[in-house]
């Protein structure tokens, strides 16, 4: 069977493979009705990651049996299990286990100090003495007193990734723990496990008390004499860099990645999941040494993609699939999507994963599918992309389409036959201590050739030089990596190149390779000066640096894969216009991606070899014929690409060009005579249940004095500080202008109502929960009867406390992420809500944000749900601030038919919603997700009136919020992103900035042009 008869259905293996966030009290029955609806939704199997907010002891039995029931309800299902290795974030430290076993195995950073000594309690390395321009080293008979010293500082709460001995008690943990208690009934049933950035250092400079001996076995002297070179500019302190970080780099590598890799691949388990500090050299250096080198040993390498947002330059990406490629590997796999904030769409999730895809990925995990929303979770690094998102009867779309590009990306080979250098080891000899200031020209210099070749459409790999060391040869003028081969190879600016490096790149010039270089041109081997290298710079190439110096130095020898000319007949050269060429089967496969905002109407696309042309559509499976014309030795079709669309064209090569009988238009002729403009008025046809949050109380203690109103996450906060068990009263007001006796339906939602006493107007209410809403520990309890017209009150009385064991976990927390990341309470104080058949009214405007954010000071007041809305106005402004939910609208349009016309819906403008669903005459005509906002509806409409249903869809974002955020609605979302002060996701902000503001900050639903029916000749 060929993967075209798999294709509109791709199995499992190419499916998206979520991180489950397991984040709560877990329950067997509600586990497997969670995997029936990743089913559903097309999803093809999930990591199980403890995280914040588990109560189920982590490794334990209990937590062990939950996972054999899902392995065998996943089974069942046809999905794959995966496993997460670690309790929260960053690998390695199995819950505090290892850690635990003693100094040798806890991590360790490097640090100095000059005379006199301030630090007294830090472990002594190394002290010297100095002498003129030099420091010596102080040895134990030396009397002298030191002028400077070496020391390390531990991290009691991380292991020493540099030690084998450290990782073999993670492995035996964790890894051999899940063997021994699933690997005889289901190691060929669980798929493998996800490693989540593991790390030696942030920034700093690593120690281990393996270190010495590894040095001085690699590169043959004494490390603790040159230490003070990497911190200082001292004679050889480049070559005593590149010594320090290359043993650092592979004591990191061959500890962690090689033997997690060897490991999982003995017992037929895939390795899988990504470093830290992925994206810049600065980060690299100081956190894992070489990315590329550790992405070797994993048998399914990935990269980690946060926020709302793409990249001007392609390294993260084009790091992971340059090694999967050159080595032979099917998968590369990317965690996206953590921090994008709840109201990230279709569009948004769809252009960062291709983006990420055109640049070599092919396996989706979606960070993440919260098990629960209580507490704390909710804002844990949101969304979480599941059951509790009004839009997930939707989602099975996006998997279906990720699905059918995954099988595709995997199974065909990717066409690159230029390798640029990847200047890591430039950076290890220019790092100065925590001082990577000499590092950043180099970084700017390396994306900056990395895009510009992008921009040209010169499809082009990574060359780690720890990967070519182990790896690399040259066979006649291709110079080789692993699987891959090269015409023409780019070396960076740089200071440093390794020995093989240059034997291999001299061999590659003298049997006829192409070898371009940019000034600054290296001057180093292994960190230390050579006339070798400065003649082989000589043989090279060395252009201008601009782009078009660098297309025609490496055009001489490689072509751009596709050539793309706008309208006017100018080349388009965009960092967001992409190409990816792959050769599968008898065809090559063309996947072109626009990941920016701006579209490219008329555009005329050349590809350079003859044959038939096809589109395989990925939203359906289906593959259609297109029109084409011939073009000299290739062929030529015109297109529009809109803002984040995509096309993947399949060319058959054949020596005569064929024309199609029956073809598909990439484009659309806007010649028109007929545009039916529609009312602004539309009727409510069904409308969800609306919602009101309500995160603002009084609060007192113990039947003391009442508070001023509060927001309820400064109170948690408040309380948290005090230390011990205390009784609270929260009372939350609103306003209700209708007559609430009419009867309706009207529910107070709120989170464990079982552990607090309700009064709704004084009177007690039982906190037996009728159902849930939106999320599982989101409680329903019927207000009917309770409530009044004018001012109601909710007060709720209950205990709050944190077992000692809790307040020891913040403590810790302060100290190091991996305790911060596992950080569950006793008690959380959370917002409430009312849901149902109601409008929210602002006492106070509306004002326009960016991002499409509305803001009011509020506060707000229940109304009766109007019949009709302005479709373009905010339709939180007209009642529905906090909704989460769809609403339907309708009215009726007359319509002149002739046969011989096209009609055509056009938005103008994206919907102001996560889905828009439209309707015509009761036949659903297209569920709008993404670009191209527009469909031909010619058999949908009839002769006269005409019935038009537009359901937009929202998510939970005027819901969870932020409501409060200084930015209004930021694109990187985190759980201080709620709070007043600045996180690591808003580390663009002046750290003293209050974070939260009083007002209230929505955005926007419905549409911000009207939608028109359009006649086209």
């Amino acid at each position: 069977m060929t993967i075209w008869n798999l294709f509109q259905h791709p199995p499992a293996d190419y499916r998206t493979v979520p991180f489950w966030s397991w984040n709560d009290d877990l329950d067997k029955n509600e586990l497997e009705r969670q995997i029936e609806e990743m089913h559903k939704a097309g999803i093809g199997g999930f990591f199980i990651h403890a995280r914040g907010g588990l109560t189920v002891p982590y490794m334990g039995k209990e937590w062990m049996e939950l996972i054999r029931i899902c392995i065998k309800k996943s089974q069942e299902l046809g999905m794959e299990t995966w496993l997460y290795d670690e309790n929260g974030w960053p690998s390695g430290f199995a819950d505090g286990k290892v850690p635990a076993l003693g100094v040798a195995y806890q991590q360790k950073r490097l640090a100095y100090e000059w005379a006199p000594f301030s630090r007294g309690n830090k472990v002594t390395i190394a002290s010297y003495v100095q002498s003129e321009e030099e420091l010596h080293l102080l040895t134990a008979a030396d009397t002298r007193n030191p002028d400077f010293r070496v020391y390390y500082e531990l991290n009691p709460y991380y292991i020493d990734t540099l030690s084998k001995k450290a990782v073999a008690a993670f492995i035996d943990s964790t890894y051999k723990a899940y063997w021994s208690e699933f690997g005889d009934q289901f190691g060929s049933v669980v798929k493998g496990i996800f490693t989540d950035e593991p790390q030696f250092g942030r920034g700093d400079l690593p120690w281990s008390l393996e270190l010495e001996d590894a040095f001085q076995d690699q590169h043959g002297y004494t490390l603790r004499k040159v230490l003070p070179a990497l911190f200082l500019e001292t004679k050889d302190c480049r070559r005593v860099r590149y010594d320090y970080w290359s043993c650092v780099t592979t004591l990191f590598t061959e500890s962690y990645a090689k033997q997690i890799g060897e490991w999982c691949e003995q017992r037929g388990w895939s390795a899988t999941g990504h470093v830290v500090d992925e994206q810049t050299l600065m980060g690299q250096a100081t956190s894992v040494g070489d990315p590329l080198l550790f992405y070797e040993y994993l048998q399914i390498p990935g990269c980690d993609w946060l926020g709302r947002s793409v990249s001007e330059d392609p390294i993260v990406p084009k790091q992971v699939s340059s090694v999967v490629r050159q080595l032979g590997k099917k998968q590369a796999i990317t965690e996206s999507y953590g921090c994008s904030g709840w109201n990230v769409s279709f569009q948004d999730l769809k252009r960062i994963g291709e983006w990420q895809f055109v640049h070599g990925l092919n396996l989706m995990c979606q960070h993440l599918q919260a098990y629960s929303l209580r507490g704390l979770r909710k804002r844990d690094y949101p969304p979480s992309l599941f059951y509790q998102q009004p839009w997930w009867r939707y989602y099975s779309h996006f998997n279906d389409y990720f699905a059918r590009l995954s099988m595709l990306l995997v199974e065909g080979t990717r066409q690159a036959e230029v390798l640029l250098l990847h200047p890591i080891r430039t950076a290890w000899v220019e790092l100065e201590g925590s001082n990577s200031s000499g590092v950043e020209q180099y970084h700017e210099s390396f994306a900056q050739l990395s895009r510009w070749l992008c921009q040209s459409f010169i499809e082009h790999d990574y060359g780690s030089e720890g990967i070519i060391e182990r790896h690399g040869k040259v066979e006649g003028n291709l110079f080789v990596v692993g699987e891959s081969g090269y015409r023409v190879v780019v070396v960076p600016p740089s200071v440093t190149l390794s020995e093989m490096t240059v034997k291999l790149l001299n061999q590659f010039v003298l049997q006829g390779g192409s070898l371009v270089v940019f000034e600054p041109a290296p001057f180093l081997i292994n960190g230390q000066p050579s006339e070798e290298i400065s003649r082989l710079v000589n043989t090279a190439v060395s252009p201008d640096w601009n782009r078009s110096a660098l297309v025609e130095s490496v055009s001489r020898t490689v072509s751009p894969s596709i050539s793309i000319i706008d309208k006017e007949g100018l080349p388009i050269a965009s960092d967001m216009v992409n190409i990816q060429t792959l050769k599968l089967e008898d065809s090559y496969l063309y996947y072109l991606v626009n990941s920016g905002d701006k579209c490219y109407p008329d555009i005329e696309v050349t590809l350079p070899r003859k044959g038939r042309l096809s589109l395989i559509d990925l939203e359906n499976g289906d593959i259609r014929p297109l029109n084409y014309t011939g073009a000299g030795n290739g062929v030529k079709l015109k297109m529009t690409l809109c803002p984040t669309q995509s096309y993947v064209i399949r060319l058959v090569p054949k020596k005569d060009q064929l024309e199609p009988d029956v073809v598909t238009l990439l484009q659309t002729d806007n010649t028109t005579n007929t545009i039916q403009e529609l009312n602004e008025l539309w009727e409510i046809d069904h409308i969800d249940h609306n919602s009101l949050t309500m995160d603002t109380c009084r609060y007192r203690l113990e039947n003391g004095d009442w508070s001023e109103p509060k927001p309820i996450i400064f109170i948690q906060e408040e309380l948290l500080q005090i230390g011990y068990p205390v009784k609270v009263e929260l009372e939350f007001e609103f306003q209700i202008a209708f007559d609430p006796t009419i009867v309706r339906e009207m529910h107070l939602v709120m989170e464990n109502p079982e552990k607090a006493q309700i009064l709704i107007n004084e009177r007690k209410i039982s906190s037996h929960s009728c159902d849930w809403w939106r999320d599982v520990s989101f409680k329903k309890i019927d207000l009917s009867g309770f409530l009044q017209h004018g001012r109601n009150t909710i007060r709720l009385t209950l205990d709050f406390w944190n077992s000692p064991e809790t307040y020891a976990a913040m403590e810790r927390a302060q100290r190091f992420e991996s305790e911060g990341n596992k950080l569950t309470f006793d008690t959380e104080l959370e917002s409430v809500y009312l849901v149902g058949h109601f409008a929210v009214k602002s006492e106070s405007p509306y004002k326009n944000g960016e991002h499409g954010v509305m803001y009011t000071d509020g506060p707000f007041v229940l109304e009766e749900l109007p019949h009709q809305f302005v479709l373009t106005t905010d339709l939180g402004c007209q009642g529905l601030p906090f909704f989460a939910g769809s609403i339907r609208l309708m009215q009726t349009v007359a319509i002149k038919q002739e046969d011989s016309a096209l009609w055509f819906w056009q938005f103008g403008t994206p919907p102001e919603a996560i889905v828009t669903r439209l309707s015509i005459n009761g036949q659903e005509v297209r569920n709008f997700l993404w670009e191209p906002y527009e469909a031909e509806i010619s058999e949908y409409l009839q002769q006269g009136e005409n019935l038009i249903e537009l359901e937009l869809t929202s998510s939970c974002r005027n819901l969870l919020g932020p409501h409060h955020h200084v930015k209004g609605e930021p694109m990187k979302v985190g759980p201080d992103s709620f709070k007043n002060k600045v996180g690591w996701t808003d580390r663009d902000l002046d750290p003293n900035i209050n974070l939260y503001q009083s007002h209230y900050a929505f955005v926007r639903l419905g549409l911000s042009t009207l939608p028109r029916i359009v006649r086209m000749t």
